[in-house]
């Protein structure tokens, strides 16, 4: 394989790429399940030339869709024993604010209550005396 194929190959593996990554983003799948479908993508690359993923796709593509449709027909018959699973609707439950970070809020309050204090004045004393000085210039 030249240079140039190889160049050609891989920048069809990235557009492909690509693509996958646009279509998990729209399906909403989490990063978990992004980075172990791209790692697989990788994988097959680099393990299968272009021609087997193409014969391999279409083989396993008609599986599915023979199978999905004996799935069909059969699902036209009441199977009782089927299993209905739901999904469990729980709340989480909101964490409230550690005592850790309780005492630095309240510290830092403090010290920004004091620095007011030294730069306003006592009930912003201060500050008054500075704006009426202002005022008589």
């Amino acid at each position: 394989m030249t240079d140039q194929e190889l160049t050609k190959r891989r920048m069809d593996e990235e557009q492909a790429l690509g693509f996958l990554l646009l279509a998990c983003k729209q399906l909403g799948y989490s990063l978990d399940q992004v980075q172990q479908i791209h790692s697989s993508m990788n994988l097959q690359f680099n393990k299968h030339s272009p021609d087997v993923a193409k014969k391999e796709e279409e083989k396993w593509l008609n599986f599915i869709r023979k199978s999905h449709q004996r799935n069909d027909c059969s699902s036209m018959k009441i199977d009782s024993t089927k299993k209905k699973y739901k999904r469990a609707n729980v709340r989480i439950p909101k964490i409230s604010e550690s005592n850790r970070s309780r005492k630095l809020r309240e510290k830092n309050e403090r010290i920004v209550r004091e620095l007011n204090r030294m730069e306003y004045g006592p009930f912003g004393l201060f500050k008054l005396i500075r704006k009426c000085r202002r005022d008589r210039e």
